[in-house]
C-alpha cells in the first residue's frame, strides 16, 4: 500500500492526470469524452485532480466509470466541482465515486472540501469510508456537513474502525480537516466517537470555523486525549472560554508530539489563556507554531509566555496580536529576547491590533475625571473656607 506524510509529500513517481481550476461546466457524457479516453490511456495514474470544474450528472458517472480500473491511484482531488448544480444532482455523483473508489487499495488521500452538498453529499460517502480503509488523509472542509452530516461521516469512521478490530487490522487515518462546516457542539459530539475510535493513528485535526461551544470542545478534549500521537490540532474561531481552555490544559501533557497549536480566535479569557501556556511549558519541545491570537490575554498571562519559550527551540511562529497586554511592555521585550536566543527572531507576529491600548487610554482618561472631580487632601477645606467668606461679604452687604 502506498503511504502519505503529513507535510503532503509523495512517493516521485506520481503520474498525474490534471483538469485542475479549467472552469469547464460539463454536464454529459458526450462533453467528457475526450477526458475519459485520456483517464483510461493513462498507464499507472497515481492522481486524479477535477478541482475548479462543475460537473453534471451524466459527465461525473462518466469520470467515475473510468476511475474504476485505474486501481494505482493514490490521490483523489475532487474538492469544488459542482458549483451551480442542483443540491439533489450532487449525491448521484458522489454515489458513482464512492463505487468507483471504494476499492482502490492505494488510494491514500480524498479531497472533496469546497462542495455544498450537506448531508445529502455525506451519505452515499458513508460506502466509501466504511469499504476502503486504506485512506489516510479525509479532507472534507466547507462542505455545509452540519450536525447531521457530522453524524453521518462519524458513523462511517467508527463503522471502519470496528471493521479494522474485527480483523485485527490497525487504522490508516491520520490526517481529518473538515473545517467550516457549522457542526456545531453537537455535530461534533458525533465525531469524537470517530477520533476514539482513531486515536492510535490521528496525526491531524482541523477543525476551525465550526460554531463549537465550550461544552462540545469539553468533549472534544476528552476525546482527543486518545490521540497520543497528535501532532497538529487547529480549532480556530471556535469559542473556549474560561472552560473549554481548562479542558485543553488538562490533555495537553497527553500530546508530547504536538507540532502546531491553532487556538487563535477561541475566547481562552484570560484566565484560560494562562492555563493553557501553563500546561505548554515544561515538554511539547518539538513545537513550532503556536496560534493564540484575540483570546483576551492579559498582561499577567502575557508573562507567562517568555517562560513557555525558554525549551521551545524548534519554534519558528507565534502569534499573539489582538490581545489585552502592553504590546511594547516588558513581557514582550522578554518573548523577543528568547526567541532572540533561539535564532528566531522574527516568530512572533506584529502586535498592532491589541485590544490593551485602548483601554488603557480609557482607564487613564476616567483615572482623569476621578482626579478632577475627587478633591485631595486639604483642598476640601480650603473650598469650604472660600464659600464661607463669599457667603459672609454678601451678608454684610
Amino acid at each position: 500500500m502506498s503511504t502519505v506524510t503529513t507535510d503532503g509529500s509523495y512517493p516521485s513517481d506520481a503520474v498525474v492526470y490534471s483538469l485542475e481550476g479549467k472552469t469547464l461546466k460539463l454536464n454529459t457524457a458526450e462533453d467528457v469524452k475526450q477526458y475519459v479516453d485520456e483517464i483510461i490511456a493513462t498507464k499507472d495514474l497515481t492522481e486524479i485532480r477535477l478541482s475548479g470544474n462543475t460537473f453534471g450528472v451524466e459527465a461525473g458517472r462518466a469520470i467515475a466509470h473510468a476511475l474504476k480500473n485505474r486501481h494505482s491511484l493514490r490521490i483523489a482531488s475532487l474538492s469544488d466541482m459542482f458549483t451551480g448544480r442542483l443540491r439533489n444532482e450532487i449525491p448521484l455523483v458522489l454515489e458513482a465515486l464512492a463505487e468507483a473508489l471504494e476499492d482502490k487499495v492505494n488510494l491514500v488521500e480524498l479531497d472533496l472540501s469546497d462542495n455544498a452538498f450537506g448531508p445529502a453529499g455525506a451519505e452515499p460517502l458513508q460506502r466509501l469510508l466504511i469499504n476502503n480503509r486504506n485512506i489516510q488523509v479525509l479532507r472534507l472542509n466547507n462542505n455545509g456537513l452540519g450536525i447531521e452530516g457530522a453524524r453521518l461521516i462519524a458513523e462511517a469512521l467508527v463503522t471502519a474502525a470496528e471493521k479494522n478490530k474485527a480483523e485485527e487490522r490497525k487504522s490508516a487515518l491520520r490526517v481529518v480537516v473538515a473545517g467550516r462546516n457549522r457542526m456545531e457542539s453537537k455535530g461534533i459530539q458525533h465525531l469524537c466517537k470517530a477520533f476514539e475510535a482513531h486515536g492510535e493513528s490521528l496525526r491531524e485535526i482541523r477543525m476551525p470555523q465550526n460554531s463549537i461551544r465550550p461544552e462540545g470542545i469539553q468533549v472534544l478534549m476528552e476525546a482527543l486525549a486518545a490521540c497520543k500521537n497528535l501532532e497538529h490540532l487547529d480549532l480556530q474561531d471556535n469559542t473556549f472560554t474560561d472552560v473549554g481552555s481548562r479542558s485543553l490544559a488538562k490533555v495537553l501533557p497527553t500530546w508530547e508530539k504536538l507540532r502546531i497549536l491553532h487556538v487563535g480566535d477561541c475566547l481562552l479569557s484570560a484566565s484560560g489563556s494562562r492555563a493553557v501556556l501553563e500546561a505548554l511549558t515544561p515538554g511539547h519541545l518539538n513545537l513550532e507554531r503556536l496560534h493564540l491570537a484575540f483570546n483576551e490575554m492579559d498582561s499577567e498571562g502575557a508573562g507567562y509566555v517568555a517562560g513557555m519559550l525558554l525549551n521551545k527551540k524548534n519554534l519558528v511562529a507565534i502569534e499573539l496580536n489582538g490581545n489585552a497586554f502592553d504590546p511594547e511592555g516588558d513581557a514582550v521585550r522578554d518573548i523577543k529576547r528568547v526567541l532572540l536566543g533561539h535564532g528566531h527572531e522574527e516568530a512572533l507576529d506584529e502586535l498592532d491590533e491589541m485590544e490593551w491600548e485602548e483601554e488603557e487610554e480609557e482607564e487613564e482618561a476616567e483615572e482623569e475625571e476621578e482626579e478632577e472631580k475627587v478633591p485631595s487632601e486639604g483642598e476640601g477645606d480650603d473650598e469650604v473656607s472660600r464659600l464661607t467668606a463669599a457667603l459672609s461679604e454678601k451678608l454684610k452687604v
